[in-house]
C-alpha cells in the first residue's frame, strides 16, 4: 500500500507517517515520488502503538541530605540552570512532588532562612534563592486528571511575608486533585472569607512560617470558622505536608 493509505490505517496524519518512515519506525520502500509499505509493517506498528506505556521507573534517592546540600549550594550561587537540572532529574525520574517538598525543598528553605537570620547570607541572596525555589516548584507541579476532590483556599496569615510554605501546600494539594485558590501573602481576613464563600471552598489553609505569626494565623482561623463555618488548617513551623493531605481527605 502507499504511504497515505498506511497513514489512514494507522489513524495519523500523512506527515506523521512520513516521519516514522524517515526515523525507521515504519519500514517502507521508496517508489518514485512515494513509498510502498507492507501490510505486515502497518499491522506490527499498529499493535505496538496499542500497547500500554509502562510508567517511568521511580528514581531511588539514596542520600537526600546530599541532594539538599547540592540544591542549597546552587541556589546560594544563583545557578538557576544547575538547580533546574538537579530538580528536573529527580522529577523526571518519577519522584513525586510531595517527596520533593518534604525531603528537598523544606530542608533547603529552612537552611536558607537560618542563614539569613544569622547574617550568613544577605537579604538579596535570600530573596533570589526563594524566587528560584518558587519557579522550581512550578516546574515540578503535578496536575493529575480526574474530578477534583473539592475546593480549598490557601493563603498566609496577615503579617507573614514568607509565601513559599503556602506555595508548597498549594502544589501538593493540586497534585492530590484539589482545586486550589492560592492567594499568596498578606490577604485581609474579611477578603479571604468573602472569596472562600464565593468559590464554595471546603476548607482553608493558612500558612504561618514564623513563630511570631502563629498566633495571628490561629486568630484568623477562629474568625473564618466562626463567620463562614469553614474548617481551617494552620500550617505552623515544622508542620507536615503529608498531615495536611490526610486532614484534607478526612474533612
Amino acid at each position: 500500500m502507499d504511504l497515505p493509505t498506511a497513514a489512514e490505517r494507522l489513524g495519523v496524519h500523512y506527515q506523521t507517517a512520513y516521519r516514522w518512515v524517515r526515523d525507521g519506525r515504519l519500514p517502507a520502500v521508496k517508489r518514485g515520488a512515494g513509498y510502498d509499505v507492507e501490510e505486515e509493517a502497518v499491522r506490527r506498528l499498529d499493535e505496538a502503538r496499542r500497547q500500554p506505556v509502562p510508567p517511568p521507573r521511580e528514581t531511588q534517592v539514596r542520600d537526600w541530605d546530599a541532594q539538599a546540600d547540592r540544591l542549597y549550594g546552587l541556589l546560594i550561587a544563583g545557578d538557576e540552570l544547575g538547580a533546574r537540572q538537579a530538580v528536573d532529574r529527580l522529577s523526571s525520574g518519577g519522584v513525586k512532588v510531595l517527596l520533593l517538598c518534604e525531603r528537598l525543598f523544606t530542608p533547603v528553605l529552612a537552611r536558607i532562612g537560618n542563614d539569613w537570620a544569622s547574617g550568613a547570607i544577605s537579604v538579596a541572596e535570600e530573596h533570589r534563592a526563594s524566587a528560584m525555589c518558587e519557579r522550581l516548584l512550578s516546574r515540578v507541579a503535578e496536575h493529575p486528571r480526574g474530578r477534583p476532590r473539592g475546593v480549598c483556599v490557601v493563603a498566609t496569615a496577615e503579617g507573614e511575608e514568607h509565601g513559599l510554605p503556602a506555595v508548597m501546600a498549594t502544589t501538593v494539594l493540586r497534585a492530590d486533585r484539589w482545586q486550589v485558590h492560592h492567594l499568596s501573602t498578606q490577604v485581609p481576613v474579611d477578603d479571604l472569607i468573602e472569596l472562600a464563600s464565593a468559590v464554595k471552598a471546603d476548607f482553608v489553609v493558612l500558612s504561618a512560617a514564623r513563630p511570631e505569626t502563629v498566633a495571628a494565623a490561629k486568630a484568623a482561623a477562629d474568625t473564618i470558622t466562626g463567620v463562614a463555618g469553614l474548617p481551617v488548617y494552620v500550617g505552623t513551623p515544622g508542620a507536615s505536608l503529608r498531615q495536611l493531605l490526610a486532614c484534607a481527605r478526612d474533612d
